[in-house]
């Protein structure tokens, strides 16, 4: 979520030119001039992205405030191959009014698309969250400009409770292709990050008519990674159920930026009375399918099987083949060959090539095989791996009373800053934000002012932050230059 992680490194941006401030920076020289921040996968450990960003173009007011302006905010891998890079127009306060960020493919340097955000619709918290409101989103192609998507995050009381996705077609960027609507009040949050729950998602055509309903469960370990997936299949005209698929994650690994880097995803699906449709295995290595081998069925007898070899592929964002090649073998129940097809494609996700070749059927077809005799061999006796538990939970004590505290209009606390005076001065400060009951743990952070001087009162060097989420995991290292 690339917009939500920008406004979260705002917030930081915010709590470290306070905190310079009070270590005696007059107003107008508070602002920093660049920022690194290290941003850490669900272990806390393993860097994530690198970040740099850039306030040359931040406007100030006398007083010291943020008037306009915006920030610049350029993301890597720690290898340095670009991830998005974010423009955030500012308004008074400093608060996001504007974002434009474009998204990097994660199999080349190439841009996947270009993503519109309008903030101008939502109510901020003191500490610089978002309360209320709507956020307004357009996605473009980064070649031709046409629109690809356009869609709304809903917040209410601090947390993302709905969204909805209009698809457009493209061949035809005004016609509106299929429509996707989510419902967040399943899930369970630590600020911007999901911490486990159900996301319901509902799939129409452009005619409203449901065709999908969906339930993605999450890890509750707050590593935000989808455990598995249950979909019902609707037929849009009658409105009955024409099949269920359950898609099964829980033999996946994941690199620090929650992609599937290798393991076996297993994809099954019944009819509406049960009985078994088909059953799939995509196999993933270097962070993209390799293979997929998919077992169709006549009740418990095998109908045929499919096997893919995508080695020759290149793949989008969302693991489409865009181009390149795959090679497909189909064999019959007996699994004897019966063809096999050599599939190019043109760069864009469309078929340039298709070469299909026969083979002769068997002159002895073994007996057909039976489901149970496959399900045992490939998915109903997998090994099995220790479920993700909860994130737990560090027992920070509450804050002292000449802590500096900022409640909510209903009275709970939402922000506590316990700051450290050496000979008078600020050192260091813990900065703490609340959930809305005002005693869950969202994010802690460690401010350092000890590489800070000050001359004229004038700041130089660079205040230190380091972000936990629920005060136990670590979850980025931010250093603000002067």
């Amino acid at each position: 979520m690339t917009v939500a992680d920008s406004i979260t490194h705002l917030s930081t941006v915010s709590l470290a030119a306070t905190a310079t401030a009070q270590k005696g920076a007059g107003p107008a020289a508070a602002i920093f001039k660049s920022a690194t921040v290290t941003h850490y996968g669900p272990d806390g450990v393993q860097p994530a992205t690198k970040g740099i960003m850039s306030f040359a173009a931040v406007q100030v007011g006398a007083d010291g405030s943020i008037t306009g302006g915006q920030i610049t905010h350029t993301v890597t891998t720690p290898e340095g191959q670009p991830v998005h890079e974010s423009t955030l127009q500012l308004t008074a306060g400093g608060k996001v009014a504007q974002a434009q960020t474009t998204i990097h493919n994660h199999n080349d340097a190439g841009v996947a698309n270009v993503l519109a955000a309008d903030l101008s619709g939502v109510q901020w918290t003191d500490s610089g969250k978002i309360h209320t409101g709507t956020i307004n989103l357009k996605s473009t192609h980064p070649v031709t400009g046409a629109q690809t998507a356009a869609g709304t995050m809903v917040f209410q009381n601090e947390k993302l409770v709905s969204g909805t996705v209009t698809h457009y077609s493209a061949q035809d960027p005004k016609a509106v292709e299929s429509l996707t609507e989510m419902d967040y009040s399943g899930l369970s949050f630590l600020g911007t990050k999901v911490a486990g729950g159900q996301l319901k998602v509902t799939r129409k055509q452009p005619d409203q008519s449901v065709s999908s309903t969906s339930q993605v469960s999450f890890q509750p370990d707050a590593s935000g990674r989808v455990a598995n997936i249950q979909t019902t299949n609707m037929d849009p005209k009658s409105g009955g159920v024409k099949s269920q698929v359950a898609t099964d994650y829980s033999n996946v690994t994941y690199d620090a930026r929650n992609v599937v880097t290798a393991g076996d995803v297993h994809i099954h699906v019944t009819a509406p009375d049960k009985t078994p449709i088909s059953h799939a295995v995509v196999t993933f290595a270097n962070s993209v399918p390799q293979s997929a081998q998919t077992w169709r069925f006549d009740g418990n007898t095998q109908l045929a099987r499919v096997t893919t070899d995508y080695s020759g592929a290149q793949f989008d964002n969302h693991n489409r083949v865009v181009s390149g090649a795959i090679k497909v073998n189909v064999f019959d129940a007996s699994d004897n060959p019966l063809a096999t097809s050599n599939v190019t494609y043109d760069g864009k996700g469309g078929v340039a090539n298709k070469q299909t070749q026969k083979v002769p059927p068997s002159t002895a077809p073994a007996a057909p095989k039976g489901l149970p005799d496959i399900a045992a061999k490939v998915w109903t006796n997998l090994p099995t791996r220790p479920a993700p538990a909860p994130l737990p939970t560090k027992q920070v004590p509450p804050p002292s009373p000449t802590a500096k505290k900022t409640f909510r209009k209903d009275g709970t606390l939402e922000e506590s800053v316990e700051t450290t005076l050496v000979k008078g001065v600020p050192a260091s400060a813990v900065v703490t934000h609340y959930d809305t009951d005002g005693k869950t743990i969202e994010r802690i952070y460690n401010v350092d002012l000890s590489k800070v001087s000050m001359v004229g009162g004038k700041p130089s060097g660079a205040v230190v932050v380091a972000e936990s989420i629920a005060g136990a995991r670590k979850t980025s290292d931010s250093v603000f230059s002067y």
